[in-house]
Formats: structure tokens, C-alpha cells, sequence
């Protein structure tokens, strides 16, 4: 008895199995197809995993190229999330008030945020922006002076000379000589 397979042509969309979901009730439904391209896929990612040392500039390149793919596919949705108007509503879930946008709402609680008082029981005076731009401000400050007292200890190094050097290493000498 001779068994003969024949196979016409098969290519990445060929398809090779349901892929099936199973309900609450645990009736089968079937929710898509696997075909020769899932396979291959699935066979390389499992290499990919396995010889983690063997492929690393190419796993870099695919979590790139993947990350790529989730930030273009939702940038549109959270662009019109931000900029579709929504209405606000009590506790009851019933609209109160005129439409607004979510960067709208975003920009308000920074402006509160940034215009409260650091200290709820008043011990510090001043806004949290307040705060941040004398931060900064004192940063910068300490910086530049920091940078003119380092330019003239190296002025008043240079203007000294190797004579005063020594005459304050031979008092040093002496000092502890005695």
C-alpha cells in the first residue's frame, strides 16, 4: 500500500488551523485563523528568547521597531482623547456644565497645582512655582558664583608667582618643624 501526499503550493497565508476561544457556557467559538506565518513567527521570536546573547543588536532592532508600531498606532487615539469634548457630570453621571476638552481640564489642575501654597498649615510662605523658579534661580546662582571664585583664585594664583608659593611653603615648614 502506497501512500501519496501531494501538496500544491503553499505559501505565508496558508492557512493551517483555527485558532478557538472557549465562551462561559465552554462552547468552542472560532476567533481566527493560524496560518504558516504564525508558525514561522513564533518559531523565530522562540529563538530570539532562547539565544538571548547570540542576537542581541537584532532583539534591540525588533523592540525598537515594535515600539515604533504602538507609539504610530496610538498617537490618534490619544491625540482625540485629549481633544474630543467631554462634559462633565455629577455623582449621579448626569451633565452638568458646558463641554470641555481633556488638555483643557489637564491645563487647569496644573494651574492649580503650580498656584497652591507649598504648606497646607502655612509654615513655608509661596506658590509651588514660586518655589521652583527661587530653586532654580539660587542653582544658577551658586553656580555662577561658584565659577568666579574658582577664575580668581586662578588670577590671584598666577599673580602671586613661585615666590610667594614658596615663601608660604617654607612658613608651612617651619610651623611644623617646630
Amino acid at each position: 500500500m502506497n501512500i501519496t501526499v501531494t501538496v500544491d503550493e503553499i505559501t505565508l497565508t496558508t492557512v493551517i488551523g483555527d485558532i478557538v476561544e472557549y465562551d462561559e457556557d465552554g462552547d468552542a467559538n472560532v476567533v481566527g485563523h493560524k496560518t504558516v506565518a504564525d508558525l514561522v513567527a513564533a518559531q523565530i521570536v522562540d529563538r530570539l528568547v532562547k539565544d538571548r546573547d547570540v542576537w542581541p543588536s537584532l532583539r534591540e532592532r525588533v523592540t525598537q521597531i515594535r515600539d515604533e508600531e504602538i507609539r504610530t498606532r496610538i498617537a490618534p487615539s490619544i491625540e482625540a482623547a485629549v481633544n474630543k469634548p467631554i462634559r462633565k457630570t455629577n455623582a449621579y453621571g448626569e451633565p452638568t456644565g458646558s463641554e470641555t476638552t481633556l488638555s483643557e481640564l489637564i491645563v487647569v489642575e496644573a494651574q492649580k497645582f503650580l498656584t497652591k501654597n507649598v504648606d497646607d498649615y502655612n509654615r513655608q510662605r509661596g506658590t509651588v512655582i514660586g518655589q521652583m523658579i527661587a530653586a532654580e534661580v539660587k542653582r544658577v546662582f551658586e553656580q555662577e558664583i561658584a565659577e568666579a571664585v574658582k577664575k580668581v583664585r586662578e588670577t590671584v594664583a598666577e599673580q602671586i608667582g613661585t615666590t610667594a608659593s614658596s615663601q608660604i611653603t617654607a612658613a608651612a615648614m617651619k610651623a611644623l618643624n617646630s
